[in-house]
């Protein structure tokens, strides 16, 4: 199993990489980890908040979308946290 390029861009760190999960069917919000500053920006647009069990300050919680054009918004962000897991950016 891949482990993270750094700890703060996973939500197992130092166990595996997983920087995104969701939370199932009848809860369709996202844990994922964002850089700090992008995380912030989207806790002031009511996108997210701080995971209650941060250790880094780049988890977060996702809300779930409820339209297909805020699905197509949730994905961008879900696409954001792959690129930092990736490359830290």
């Amino acid at each position: 199993m891949p482990s993270e390029r750094a700890p703060e861009t996973s939500l197992a760190p130092n166990q595996r990489l997983e920087p995104v999960h969701i939370h199932g069917v009848s809860d369709t919000s996202l844990h994922l980890c964002l850089p700090a500053s992008r995380g912030k920006e989207l806790t002031a647009q009511v996108w997210a908040e701080p995971h209650q069990y941060e250790d880094f300050g780049t988890e977060f919680m996702i809300y779930g979308p409820r339209t297909e054009e805020e699905l197509g918004i949730v994905l961008s962000i879900v696409d954001e946290s792959l690129v930092f897991a990736r490359t830290g950016n």
